[in-house]
């Protein structure tokens, strides 16, 4: 190139450069431009230019930065990064950071959470195990405790909650408790408890006639007189009334009482003679008593214990057609559990 000198500074339209500038005979590098520091001017790096910081109010939040490659008109793409949020977030109630106690993003860290709100509270009396899953409810103890009344009394202590295993021991049993006492026996649906006694009621439909004559029989008096209506009569003068019985199993008999009336209503003495008869297994009977007469209890003697191969008959002298049987009970003790069933 042809060198110029005493060139003078002249202002122009346009220049156009075919080849190279130079300052201070300097062609400068890649990616150099011009630049100028007010007073001189020189080649300077092109990613000075294009790199800069936009400050926000607190100045180093937003950082742009940029730099060309290849040629002059060809530049990369501008990239922003955030350097932090404006303000700090700060561990509230159950959090925690893994590092300091605010955080606005310019370092990484770890937010922990404890949580301490379980949906079921336990108490003093129910334990709540929260580190199963689902979580384990126990019953520690109950909310009230029982004390030994009357009679009662525990293995340790005089209270019970649950809380350890205890024996209940039970000092006596209760009357009610007790199957040996009358009050707590079921007794068979004829038998009634009547003054302290047990009686077998009479059922007159257990009356036949005796064998003396075949036209001997007995009827029900059904006339509608109040004193004798609903009784059983002798239809002659010489018949024998005889009755049937069977002696519940662990009871026994021990005396008779049957009631007998004219036909005005008026008491009547009639003897009366009572049995044990046997029925299966053997023969024969045992007489129970010699001096009974109606309207009137009277002893057995022997006395006779329920059995299944043994029946009570009792027999009623009649004398006159207006003799009525109006009925009457069997007197029974009961035997105690003490007793062989065997013996019965």
């Amino acid at each position: 190139m042809t060198s110029l000198s005493g060139l003078k500074s002249q202002e122009f339209t346009d220049i156009d450069v075919l080849n190279t500038i130079n300052l201070n005979g300097n062609a400068g590098s890649l990616n150099q431009v011009i630049k100028s520091d007010g007073v001189n001017s020189d080649w300077g790096d092109v990613s000075s230019l294009v790199s800069f910081e936009r400050l926000t109010a607190d100045g180093s939040t937003i950082t742009i930065g940029g730099s060309l490659t290849g040629n002059y008109n060809t530049e990369i793409a501008r990239t922003i990064a955030v350097a932090k949020v404006p303000n700090s977030l700060t561990a509230g109630t159950n959090i925690s950071f893994s590092s300091g106690t605010t955080y606005d993003g310019s370092s990484a860290i770890t937010i922990n959470a404890t949580d301490t709100d379980t949906t079921y509270q336990g108490s003093a009396t129910i334990n709540i195990d929260t580190a199963t899953n689902p979580d384990t409810i126990s019953c520690i103890k109950v909310p009230n405790t029982l004390t030994a009344g009357t009679n009662l009394s525990y293995s340790s202590g005089s209270t019970f909650d649950g809380g350890t295993a205890r024996t209940i021991n039970l000092a006596s049993a209760p009357t009610n408790l007790n199957l040996t006492n009358n009050n707590n026996i079921f007794h068979p649906a004829n038998v009634f408890e009547v003054s302290g006694d047990l009686r077998m009621s009479i059922e007159l439909g257990n009356f036949l006639p005796n064998d003396d004559s075949s036209s001997f029989n007995i009827g029900v008096e059904d006339d509608g007189s109040t004193k004798i209506h609903g009784s059983i009569k002798v239809m002659s003068s010489s018949l024998e009334v005889c009755g049937y019985f069977i002696i519940p199993r662990f009871y026994t008999a021990t005396g008779v009482r049957i009631d007998a009336t004219d036909s005005s209503g008026s008491s009547v003495s009639r003897s009366i003679q009572v049995f044990s008869v046997t029925t299966y297994g053997g023969t024969g009977y045992t007489s129970l008593n010699f001096t009974g007469n109606t309207n009137a209890e009277f002893s057995l003697s022997p006395t006779m214990p329920g059995a299944s191969d043994k029946i009570m008959l009792i027999k009623i002298f009649t004398t006159s057609t207006t003799d009525h049987i109006r009925g009457g009970y069997i007197k029974l003790t009961r035997a105690s559990f003490s007793s062989s069933e065997d013996d019965y």
